[in-house]
């Protein structure tokens, strides 16, 4: 009885070990490598099969501070490589999107950090917009590199890692 009572404190301890681990918490969106991104509102004209290059999005919101910081060291490495196509580097357009609610900070926000992208947006109902349903976002920050066709050809890069990838 002794083995049964251990076993039994032995699995609900793993089990209310377990309710606080998420397995997917590094990952931005269910959307794998290799599948087409949904089209939404800003890529209506994307894919085109006139188009060339990568279109890279990243999702942050002012009230997370990580987010935030990445989107500026993100910013930096789009000013250093540019969007212009070079013989090093890839067409790229850059989409920044906030899942912030409040215009006003947002606008305050984009200023005083200086951001420097393609398309700076908000969207203004956060995760339970149809925009993050569409992504799959589960209420996460992250990124996608998408190729001319629009699928998703990396995620949740660093800064570092997208720079190596537009340099080569």
């Amino acid at each position: 009885m002794k083995k049964v009572y251990t076993f039994v404190i032995f699995s609900a301890l793993i089990a209310v070990l377990l309710s606080f681990s998420s397995f997917n918490s590094a990952s931005v969106s269910r959307l794998m490598v290799g599948q087409q991104v949904p089209l939404t509102d800003f890529l209506a004209n994307f894919p085109d099969e006139n188009r060339e290059g990568l279109v890279w999005i990243n999702i942050w919101a002012v009230y997370d501070a990580t987010s935030r910081d990445e989107n500026v060291q993100f910013s930096a490495v789009i000013k250093r490589v540019g969007e212009n196509p070079t013989e090093k580097s890839q067409l790229l357009k850059s989409i920044s999107i906030s899942m912030d609610r409040f215009e006003s900070i947002f606008e305050e926000i984009v200023k005083q950090d200086n951001l420097n992208f393609s398309q700076i947006r908000r969207e203004p109902e956060g995760f339970q917009s149809g925009f993050a349903k569409k992504l799959k976002l589960n209420n996460r920050f992250g990124n996608f590199l998408l190729d001319a066709q629009g699928k998703v050809i990396a995620k949740d890069l660093t800064p570092a890692e997208l720079e190596k990838i537009l340099e080569n």
